[in-house]
C-alpha cells in the first residue's frame, strides 16, 4: 500500500488525504457539537486514570454540564443546543456506560432526538469497559450516531459488539510518547483495521493540573511555550501516521490541543454570542463580547444617563443602567465629545471583552482597557 499523504487543516488538525475526517469531528471543528459532561463518575481503569485530565471540581461528582452550563435537567441541554444552534452533541464524563450513567446517558440521547431530530448528530464517548450487546442494541434504538472507544487491551473485544448497529465505530486515545504505549497502540490500529472500524482519533497528550504530578512522576513534561501540550506528543502523532498510513485503510486523525482550546471553543463563542448579544454589543473574531462600561458615582452616573436618553436622543435599547454602572456600544465611547463628559461629569470608561453567557456565574471579563488607551492601541482617529 502506498505511503499516503498527511493532510494540515486550517484549524492544524492533521488527516489522511482521502480519507476524510469523522463526521462528529467536522462538526466540533466548526462549534457546531454541544459538549455533554454527563458527570464525573467512572470505574478508574489503570490504563487511563494516571493521566486524567477532568478537574477536581467535577472529578467523581454527580454534576452534569452542557459546555460550560451546569444544568440539572434535559431540558437544560436542550437551551443550551438551542443558544449555540448546534447540529449535534457529544457525551462524555467521567463514563457514560457505568451501570449508575446508563438509564440517564438512554435518556439524555432519546430526548434530544425526539426534540432535534434524526439529523441532529450525537456521538459518545466511553472506555467499552462494560460495552455488551444489551447496551449496543439499546444505543442504536434512541438513535446513536457515532461512538468512540478507548478501552485497555483485556477489552479491545467489545468494540467488535458495537458493528453493525447502525451508528458508526471508532475509537479515540491520547498519543503518549513512550516506546512501549507506542507499540500497543500501533497494534491497537491493526486490530481496529482488522475488526473494521471506521476511524481512530489521535489526541495530543495533555499536561493540565489535575494530572501534572502524576506525570511528573513518570518523566513527562510541558512543551515549552505551550499551556497543555506534552513534549514530543505531536510529533510521535506525525511519525505513528506516516508509519501506519502504508499499513492500514483505517481514517486517522491527529487532534492537537491547540484545536481543541482555541479554534472549537471559538467557533462555539461565535455562534453562541449571535444567539445572546444584547444592541449595545458588538462580537469580535474570538466569539467574545464587546462594549463599553462607564463607572463612578452613582449620581453621575444617573446624570450621564439622563444626558444620554434626553439631550443626545440615544436609543434606550443601546444604553443599560443597572445601578452600579452604564453599558454602552463602543463605538459611541470612543467619540471625543463623549469621553470630554465622562471628564466633565468625572466618570471612567472602559472598553470591555467578555464570554458570551448572560448568567453572571459563567461570565469572565478577559479584557478591561480604559477607553483612551483603547483607541491609542487600535489606532481609532479622533472623532
Amino acid at each position: 500500500m502506498k505511503t499516503a499523504k498527511i493532510i494540515k487543516s486550517k484549524e492544524t488538525n492533521l488527516y489522511i488525504k482521502g480519507r476524510g475526517l469523522p463526521k462528529g469531528c467536522k462538526l466540533c471543528l466548526k462549534g457546531q457539537k454541544a459538549v455533554l459532561f454527563l458527570n464525573g463518575i467512572c470505574q478508574k481503569p489503570d490504563h487511563c486514570s494516571w493521566y486524567c485530565p477532568i478537574s477536581i471540581e467535577r472529578r467523581d461528582k454527580d454534576l452534569t454540564f452542557a459546555n460550560e452550563i451546569e444544568i440539572s435537567s434535559k431540558e437544560g441541554l436542550l437551551e443550551e443546543i438551542n443558544n449555540i444552534d448546534a447540529k449535534g452533541m457529544s457525551i462524555t464524563g467521567g463514563e457514560p456506560l457505568t451501570e449508575l450513567n446508563l438509564q440517564k446517558t438512554f435518556e439524555y440521547i432519546d430526548y434530544i432526538k425526539n426534540q432535534k431530530g434524526k439529523k441532529f448528530h450525537v456521538h459518545l464517548y466511553t472506555n467499552g469497559i462494560n460495552f455488551s450487546n444489551t447496551i449496543a442494541n439499546k444505543l442504536a434504538l434512541v438513535g446513536l450516531d457515532e461512538i468512540r472507544f478507548h478501552p485497555p487491551k483485556e477489552n479491545w473485544s467489545n468494540i467488535e459488539l458495537a458493528l453493525n448497529r447502525g451508528f458508526v465505530v471508532g475509537a479515540e486515545v491520547p498519543i503518549i510518547p513512550n516506546k512501549e504505549k507506542m507499540k500497543e497502540l500501533q497494534e491497537f490500529i491493526i486490530y481496529l483495521n482488522k475488526i473494521g472500524v471506521d476511524f481512530l482519533n489521535l489526541n495530543e497528550f495533555e499536561y493540565c493540573f489535575p494530572n501534572s504530578e502524576s506525570l511528573k512522576n513518570r518523566g513527562y513534561q510541558l512543551k515549552q511555550g505551550s499551556v497543555a501540550s506534552v513534549v514530543n506528543s505531536h510529533e510521535a502523532a506525525i511519525d505513528l501516521m506516516k508509519d501506519m498510513s502504508n499499513k492500514v485503510s483505517i481514517k486517522m486523525h491527529f487532534c492537537p490541543i491547540h484545536s481543541k482550546d482555541y479554534h472549537q471553543l471559538k467557533n462555539r463563542y461565535l455562534r453562541r454570542a449571535k444567539n445572546i448579544k444584547l444592541p449595545f454589543e458588538i462580537i469580535n473574531e474570538d466569539g467574545l463580547l464587546m462594549f463599553a462600561q462607564i463607572e463612578g458615582n452613582i449620581d453621575d452616573l444617573d446624570k450621564l444617563n439622563n444626558f444620554l436618553l434626553s439631550e443626545l436622543k440615544i436609543n434606550k435599547d443601546l444604553i443599560l443602567f443597572n445601578g452600579k454602572n452604564i453599558k454602552l456600544p463602543l463605538d459611541l465611547s470612543i467619540k471625543h465629545q463623549f469621553i470630554s463628559l465622562l471628564e466633565n461629569l468625572q466618570l471612567k470608561g472602559y472598553i470591555v471583552e467578555m464570554t458570551p453567557f448572560r448568567k453572571q456565574k459563567y461570565q469572565q471579563i478577559t479584557e478591561k482597557t480604559p477607553i483612551k488607551l483603547f483607541k491609542k492601541e487600535f489606532g481609532f482617529n479622533e472623532s
